[in-house]
């Protein structure tokens, strides 16, 4: 072998762990530079008071999103439910759809007497129901109970004997509540609620751009209508340009 080609070669191998380095350099800042750019997956929602609320089965309680508001506002319903939702939920469209998590919150108040609930009993769960404007398909799903984490749960847990007491005293409201007419339904105790939920986390649906009309039933009563707008936008649009 020549000097040039021995030379050449030692030269190769003195400056290939700098091409390395480089190399590896140059895909880290590449890698630095986007996750610097990259937009938040956080959601928007119009009106923007959406954008302050706890949604969830242990974050109950009037809001400025509630659809009756003011204090006590439950007194003026009776066996009826109302719910609220964002007129415009915005996703950041420089992110894939996959890797939002879904929320489409719904302030709920409702006021069910003890009558209606011992009646329609079989119909206690609360259910949500949504579909696409443009499809006739309904989506469903069930507001399950969530448990409290264990050593959370407020208060000791009663004993097997009270529970079975409870269960035969429930069992015999439900037998007397049958003979009651709707309109008698009306009368007694009641109470009321307002519940502030992710639809998403109930419903299996696709999480994806679109206009879409839902409603909330309980106790064999429905929930007013109301609709919602998913789109996507660059979050560099302001709210005045998005209305």
């Amino acid at each position: 072998m020549s000097t040039n080609s021995l030379n050449v070669s030692q030269q190769l191998k003195s400056i290939l762990p700098l091409i390395l380095w480089m190399l590896a350099a140059s895909v880290s800042c590449q890698t630095l530079k986007q996750d610097s750019v990259m937009p938040t997956t956080t959601i928007r929602f119009i009106p923007e008071t959406f954008n302050d609320l706890k949604v969830g089965a242990f974050h109950g309680g009037r809001n400025p999103c509630s659809p009756m508001s003011p204090e006590k506002a439950t007194s003026y319903l009776m066996n009826e439910t109302l719910i609220n939702v964002p007129e415009k939920i915005i996703l950041p469209s420089s992110v894939p759809l996959e890797s939002i998590k879904p929320i489409i919150p719904v302030c709920v108040a409702s006021v069910f007497t003890a009558r209606r609930g011992a009646k329609y009993a079989h119909l206690s769960e609360g259910v949500f129901h949504i579909r696409k404007t443009d499809s006739e398909h309904w989506f469903k799903g069930i507001i399950y109970e969530e448990l409290w984490d264990e050593g959370e749960m407020p208060g000791p847990a009663p004993d097997e004997e009270v529970v079975e007491k409870r269960r035969k005293e429930r069992e015999k409201q439900i037998a007397k509540a049958q003979q009651y007419t709707d309109d008698e339904l009306n009368e007694g105790n009641f109470s009321g609620e307002y519940r502030n939920l992710n639809l998403m986390q109930y419903v299996d649906m696709p999480f994806e751009p679109g206009v879409y009309e839902l409603y909330y039933s309980a106790l064999g009563i429905e929930s007013n209508r109301v609709q919602v707008e998913i789109v996507c936008l660059p979050f560099s649009n302001t709210p005045d340009n998005i209305m």
